[in-house]
């Protein structure tokens, strides 16, 4: 009898770690489609609309926006007609609905998961992960950025 408590004791721990396996998988797993979304649909558009007002590309576009420490919160109290009208337009509308999950995340949410958002930026554009990487700043400003972005098009 306590030979069969033993095993049974040992099958609960293992199906315990088991499922907190899972449950971890999928945690991972819906931060980065968290992430992807947020910085296919939000931040890589906002970027390249940012770069086209510099006429620069993005990988210039955007190691100039670090090393000026030019967030995107920043761009936008020195721009709110070019935010209103970059909000207005059908398309944003449409991702920021998309999006619209996002809205609620913190700061500290964002701050946990920028190992995954810098893991999805290499997938989606690794050429403006290494600039973010590589630049003096690019971390901290990456993380500002997004924070702002989100509190503009969510009003947070």
């Amino acid at each position: 009898m306590r030979k069969d408590i033993i095993i049974l004791e040992a099958d609960i721990e293992r199906l315990d770690l088991e499922i907190k396996e899972k449950a971890s998988k999928k945690a991972t797993a819906l931060a980065r489609m968290q992430s992807r979304i947020f910085l296919e649909q939000i931040f890589s558009p906002y970027i390249n609309g940012v770069c086209k007002v510099l006429e620069v590309s993005p990988v210039e576009g955007l190691r100039k926006l670090i090393l000026d420490d030019k967030t995107v919160g920043k761009l936008a109290k020195e721009n709110p007609e070019v935010v209103s009208e970059f909000i207005s337009l059908p398309e944003m509308k449409v991702l920021i609905a998309i999006a619209s999950p996002l809205k609620n995340v913190s700061e500290e949410w964002i701050e946990e998961k920028m190992d995954v958002l810098f893991e999805v930026m290499s997938e989606i554009r690794p050429e403006l992960a290494k600039i973010i990487v590589d630049t003096p700043g690019g971390t901290l400003w990456f993380y500002n950025s997004l924070t702002g972005l989100r509190d503009i098009l969510f009003g947070s």
